[in-house]
């Protein structure tokens, strides 16, 4: 293979932008000569899609230095991901933008280049700012064929919202919740999507992108609370609290005579705090370790965010819903109240 440099500055001579502007690009995004973040004038965001254009050219995995995956990661159309949605259909990633760690990881294949811009770690979920540049026309949304994994780590729970972008082509969050027996302080992350599927196409390809993030810092209390209803048990073990994100980890219990007369076990959560606001509580995923009483003896992390910065108290109010394939009904627990 050419020399990265060499083959980005023989691509770039075949486009028309000031060479001398165009030189300090390349020294400065490849030689790791990094600039302080600035405002960019629409006149430079032209050369730096003419680096964005190089980079595809190369094929495979590129690494970029924090200016140019800084460069990349404020893209034209939407700008920074995660501050795009924060600001449109996503708000409880308003505030990820600005603690996230820069990705700057792209990989190209049949015309489409996949760019990593942004990833948080919480110690619980590993969040992704992921944007699509294809000309390609996969519908209003798109989803993948093989999803990032956490290298020695087994899989556990994953999602991911895309949406169509005019001038671009796509932008999403991805989400992944890894069954870590200890909370490492980083995670080594390997994505190889086989195939991107949508509504109107599916396109095979090999596209490798690897990356590191640290854990952002977490506060830990540990709750060991307990409630108790018809045969079921929800165990609270502890929160951890960062600047973004807040999880809760609960376990659900369930008297195998439960299980006599129903199939499955489902313990959910909804919240308030003391100023009356309300809050969704998305559960991660969950799982049943090898010496669980029963089958439903799951474990469970679920993440809130955006929390009211003036609330003290937030109160969980815990249900669970026993269920057949004939039918299902809903157990309703105490309260638990956790200071913050």
């Amino acid at each position: 293979m050419k020399d990265e440099t060499k083959v980005i500055e023989d691509t770039m001579e075949t486009i028309a932008v000031p060479s001398k502007k165009l030189d300090s690009i390349i020294e400065n995004s490849f030689k790791g000569n990094a600039s302080s973040r600035k405002r960019r004038s629409k006149k430079r965001t032209g050369y730096i899609l003419a680096a964005t254009l190089a980079i595809s050219i190369l094929g495979g995995t590129v690494m970029l230095n924090p200016a140019m995956a800084n460069m990349i990661s404020q893209l034209p159309v939407i700008g920074n991901v995660f501050d795009y949605f924060g600001s449109t259909s996503k708000p409880a990633y308003k505030e990820f933008g600005q603690l996230a760690t820069d990705v700057g990881r792209t990989a190209e294949d049949k015309g489409t280049l996949i760019n990593i811009d942004q990833g948080v770690f919480d110690g619980t979920t590993i969040t992704l700012a992921v944007s699509i540049q294809t000309n390609k026309n996969y519908g209003s949304t798109l989803i993948f064929d093989g999803w990032p994994t956490v290298d020695g780590v087994p899989s556990g729970n994953a999602g991911a919202s895309f949406e169509k972008v005019k001038g671009l082509g796509y932008a999403g969050i991805m989400t992944i919740t890894p069954r870590f027996s200890e909370t490492p302080d980083q995670v080594d992350v390997t994505w190889e999507p086989k195939m991107l599927l949508g509504d109107n196409k599916e396109v095979k390809g090999d596209w490798k992108l690897n990356f590191s993030l640290p854990r952002i810092e977490a506060e830990v209390q540990t709750l060991n609370k307990k409630v108790e209803k018809d045969g079921v048990a929800i165990l609270f073990k502890e929160v951890r609290k960062t600047p973004l994100t807040f999880n809760i980890y609960y376990q659900q219990l369930v008297d195998p005579a439960i299980l006599d007369d129903w199939t499955a076990v489902e313990a959910e959560l909804k919240a308030t705090d003391n100023l009356g606001n309300e809050y969704k509580v998305p559960y991660n995923g969950g799982f049943t370790e090898g010496g669980a009483r029963t089958r439903e003896d799951f474990q469970w992390s679920a993440t809130i965010h955006n929390i009211d910065p003036q609330a003290t108290k937030l109160i969980f109010h815990p249900f669970a819903t026993v269920s057949t394939l004939e039918g299902a009904k809903k157990i309703y627990f105490e309260d638990i109240e956790i200071e913050l």
